[in-house]
């Protein structure tokens, strides 16, 4: 596979992204959909990732699974390009991290770090995707190594603007689709998808 054509893809879809104007008003659609199609159930343990730049944001859907659950696991970075998961309590407890995303505060994590097999719903972002679930991000593949830890009922839900899907997303043998896409104007059942 040529790595060139998912460079101009991550280009493209970043700079579709970059271009939007409202993608706070979109952000916000994004999470109603996203919380119509998937009811929230007291007992699930839901990982929602912190959004950085222009991506979907998602301080709105931490604060609803904080409220509903009390709880919701957030990622952070790791020497080795590996994700850590953290269970949040408060969204106190987030600073300025790797890449300037919002992590999770070091003092609190080793108590409160936990495993990529109690995760049942993950909520995570993405570059540029397909309606089969394929996906490009950022390139350090930080994501691409957390999907193949996670349990096979884990419910794998992107959000993405519509700007960020296209035809067709080029794929390797070990790259694992998401099972949703969930868009201000679509949700996406990607399993499902021919």
């Amino acid at each position: 596979m040529d790595s060139s054509e998912k460079n101009d893809i991550r280009r493209q879809a970043i700079a579709r992204r970059q271009a939007l104007n409202d993608g706070g008003q979109r952000s916000d659609a994004i999470c109603r959909r996203l919380f119509e199609e998937f009811p929230f159930h007291e007992d699930s343990t839901w990982m929602v990732y912190v959004s950085v730049r222009n991506e979907v944001k998602t301080m709105g859907i931490l604060r609803e699974v904080l409220l509903r659950r009390g709880q919701v696991v957030v990622p952070y970075c790791l020497a080795d390009n590996q994700l850590g998961l953290f269970l949040l309590t408060d969204l106190q407890e987030l600073e300025r991290g790797t890449f300037g995303i919002s992590e999770p505060i070091a003092e609190l994590r080793a108590e409160r770090t936990i495993s990529p097999e109690t995760i049942d719903t993950l909520v995570m972002p993405g570059v540029a995707f397909d309606r089969r679930g394929n996906r490009i991000g950022y390139g350090k593949g930080y994501f691409d190594r957390l999907l193949h830890q996670l349990r096979s009922d884990c419910r794998k839900i992107a959000l993405a603007f519509d700007c960020q899907i296209f035809a067709d997303i080029p794929t390797e043998p070990n790259d694992l689709p998401v099972d949703h896409l969930i868009t201000e104007t679509q949700s996406i059942r990607c399993v499902w998808e021919v």
